[in-house]
């Protein structure tokens, strides 16, 4: 498996910080250890969530119209913002990103995405689920375990799918 970046250290660092051992992630639970109120509203165009800072109140929007694996990575995502990315008081994630030209966004963007990724499926977690998964039944395809490792972790086959790539567990797989 590939080398963790910072912000999947962050990301093991409050899974280990919650005292987590079985899955799913209970990300509800970890924005409410970390000060967060969720509220879930039918925002309008393409608004995944959103993260509102004031002084020591935090507020994540979560678009109520998305899916429910859809959900939990959006607030993954914006705890990923609140632990990373401390000086900014509002961020507004939408399904398809703008590139600023400063960059800047581009890049916490990526960050907390890549927290995100690991606090919904942390690669020790994953190893584990993974091997289960081989040791019950060798003859996989690919599909079938990006399958039963979605289910598992309670995230979307894409988003198992980018992971277990990013991870280089499998290559690319465009079978979804």
């Amino acid at each position: 498996m590939t080398k963790s970046s910072p912000a999947e250290k962050k990301a093991g660092a409050v899974i280990e910080a919650a005292g987590i051992s079985e899955l799913p992630i209970p990300v509800e639970r970890i924005a409410a250890t970390l000060g967060a109120q969720i509220t879930y509203e039918a925002f309008d165009g393409e608004v995944s969530g959103m993260l509102y800072r004031e002084d020591a109140r935090s507020i994540i929007g979560v678009n109520s119209k998305h899916a429910s694996t859809r959900q939990r990575f959006t607030v993954a995502h914006e705890i990923g913002h609140m632990v990373m990315h401390k000086g900014k008081p509002v961020f507004i994630d939408r399904l398809v990103r703008v590139n600023w030209r400063d960059g800047t966004s581009d890049k916490e963007e990526a960050e907390a995405n890549a927290f995100a990724a690991e606090l919904l499926m942390p690669r020790t977690f994953l190893g584990q689920e993974i091997e289960r998964v081989l040791t019950r039944s060798r003859q996989i395809t690919p599909k079938q375990l990006i399958d039963e490792l979605a289910k598992t972790f309670r995230v979307s086959q894409e988003a198992m799918s980018y992971r277990l790539a990013n991870l280089g567990v499998l290559g690319p797989y465009s079978g979804l």
